[in-house]
């Protein structure tokens, strides 16, 4: 057998599963989806509505504290960094500047 193959099935090569940064995209997708529910058509109750708005800054809150450790462990073993992590991280800073600006605006006008 020659000494250049090598075998693939052991310890140092197996992958490990890449799930970093799911639970922050999600965070992430889910406050930006909460920050467009007063959008929805009238006919639905303003619980439905307006209830989610609540939950946008804690929730996008949460997608940044949770994306922000897969970034720092990858940016330190040197390995890329994790897609679902950044946009995470993004959508989560996202939903939590937009209803920020959204105030100053209201309150600079009004």
């Amino acid at each position: 057998m020659s000494s250049a193959k090598q075998d693939t099935a052991g310890p140092a090569y197996r992958a490990e599963p890449r799930t970093g940064g799911t639970g922050s995209l999600v965070l992430g997708i889910g406050a930006v989806v909460a920050f467009g529910c007063p959008f929805l058509p009238e006919a639905l109750p303003p619980l439905v509505r307006f209830l989610p708005l609540y939950a946008v800054v804690p929730v996008g809150i949460c997608a940044v504290v949770w994306g922000l450790p897969d970034l720092w462990r990858a940016r330190r073993s040197g390995a890329p960094g994790p897609v679902r992590a950044r946009i995470g991280v993004l959508l989560g800073s996202l939903a939590v500047l937009a209803p920020l600006v959204w105030l100053f605006l209201y309150a600079r006008v009004g």
